[in-house]
């Protein structure tokens, strides 16, 4: 069986080279959210549990949501919540019509630690930022390509891109058009994470 950890299969094989570039990147990640939890005391789940509820509404906010968008259990977003509730940087806010719903929100705490908190993926972006714009647009259009192949496999959770938004028109040749936005949408363009999303 052919294998993407064998040298000799990868040098002859790009797609293979290329899975095993993406794997090192995904060490570099975890190399990165470790050496941030040794600094502020975050594991990687609440690093990006708190960065994600930041920058996003009382909608994508729900344990529910949270589940869908990393991928884990419900006893796993609730054990996580839970600890940075004890930390006094999470509270819980009722729905109004039905009290057995509710959101997760920062607290004045929780915003002041998220503003001082160093992104882990920094260092990537910094390294990005030194590609050309030509390079830059032809990685993100693949990788965008990429990502909606496997969310259709549902390996990864992409719940608020182009690719399944009612907005987005496209004919698979021109550019596509985001009837939201009102605007052409070159590749380089679509979203992955869209607060204008219309889920289909």
């Amino acid at each position: 069986m052919q294998h993407i950890y064998d040298p000799d299969f990868q040098n002859k094989d790009l797609a293979a080279k290329t899975t095993a570039a993406f794997d090192k990147l995904a060490d570099a990640f975890k190399t990165m959210q470790w050496a941030n939890q040794k600094e502020n005391g975050f594991s990687p789940l609440q690093q990006k549990l708190v960065f994600f509820i930041a920058y996003h509404g009382p909608s994508e906010n729900t344990v529910s949501q949270l589940v869908k968008e990393f991928q884990v259990t419900k006893a796993t977003i609730s054990d996580c919540i839970k600890t940075l509730e004890q930390r006094k940087l999470l509270t819980k806010v009722l729905n109004h019509k039905d009290n057995r719903r509710f959101h997760i929100t920062l607290t004045e705490k929780g915003k002041e630690v998220v503003a001082q908190l160093t992104e882990p993926a920094t260092p990537v972006y910094k390294a990005l930022e030194t590609e050309s714009s030509e390079d830059l647009k032809q990685l993100y259009t693949s990788l965008f390509s990429i990502l909606s192949k496997l969310n259709k496999e549902n390996t990864v959770a992409l719940s608020r891109s182009c690719q399944d938004c009612k907005a987005y028109r496209s004919d698979g040749i021109n550019h596509a058009f985001c009837m939201e936005l009102r605007t052409q949408l070159h590749p380089e363009n679509r979203r992955i994470d869209c607060p204008k999303h219309q889920p289909k």
